[in-house]
């Protein structure tokens, strides 16, 4: 397929390389009329993949539409496909651990996973966590090497096991909706407004690594964001913003949003 030159105005630069790369995987499968399955990709990446799809013959099918999970893989496929998940090839791995004295983190995890076996993000999906025990979804080709692995993680000895997605552990994140009423759309001001501390707390957040606005980190403080972006503030949350409700008397932006916030 050819990308049009107005696709790319919907889209922030950075995500450019993405849509060229998913392009290519899009012509391939018109082509040669053969299935092909991606990467665990995060819920922006997957809905920019959506878009590329909807204008061609093809169809798609997302693995988060049908486990609850954040990232998911994704089948592209001629249009006489029907689905099959197990051509999803993702695996999930239970972890088990004495949690008397230790208890994993999700970064803790994360970090054994990418740094000790120098795997790529996009080759795990979800990382589950509860007392005592964790989970993972990963591509099914690196099963055995995952479990053959991992013995040890943040110094903890660990049992890894391929489990049924029937014991999938389940979000206890909590979604609340709110309204604000803000003077711009500026990131800075929103993420004020929502945590509610100061503006140059949270200049500080921004500048120091820890804001992401539709998994792309950020650094600028004067971005706008608009409707439909997700900010995610590491150590806090995320918020999404929901709908524009307009101006009031003193010119200010009323917003509806939803949000997970750790504390």
């Amino acid at each position: 397929m050819v990308v049009q030159k107005d696709l790319y105005q919907h889209f922030h630069p950075d995500e450019y390389p993405f849509i060229e790369k998913m392009s290519d995987i899009v012509d391939r499968v018109e082509s040669q009329y053969l299935l092909e399955v991606t990467d665990f990709l995060n819920p922006r990446e997957i809905a920019i993949l959506k878009s590329l799809v909807a204008p061609t013959d093809l169809t798609i099918f997302a693995s988060t539409d049908y486990y609850p999970s954040e990232y998911g893989r994704v089948i592209i496929a001629p249009d006489y496909y029907e689905l099959d998940k197990d051509d999803f090839q993702i695996a999930l791995v239970g972890i088990t651990y004495h949690a008397k004295f230790n208890q994993l983190t999700h970064g803790q995890v994360l970090g054994a996973l990418i740094n000790e076996l120098g795997i790529r993000r996009d080759l795990i999906g979800d990382i589950f966590v509860e007392i005592g025990h964790a989970q993972f979804m990963v591509n099914r080709q690196l099963l055995s090497y995952f479990l053959g692995n991992i013995s040890k993680i943040a110094k903890v000895s660990v049992k890894l096991e391929e489990i049924s997605f029937d014991q999938l552990i389940m979000s206890s994140g909590e979604v609340k909706h709110m309204d604000i009423m803000v003077s711009s759309l500026r990131l800075d001001r929103l993420i004020a407004s929502v945590l509610k501390q100061s503006r140059s707390q949270a200049i500080k957040l921004i500048e120091s690594d820890k804001v992401k606005v539709n998994y792309r980190l950020v650094n600028k403080v004067s971005d706008n964001v608009a409707i439909g972006d997700m900010v995610s503030i590491r150590g806090y949350g995320r918020f999404t913003l929901l709908t524009d409700n307009g101006l009031t008397k003193n010119e200010k932006y009323k917003l509806t949003l939803s949000k997970i916030m750790h504390k």
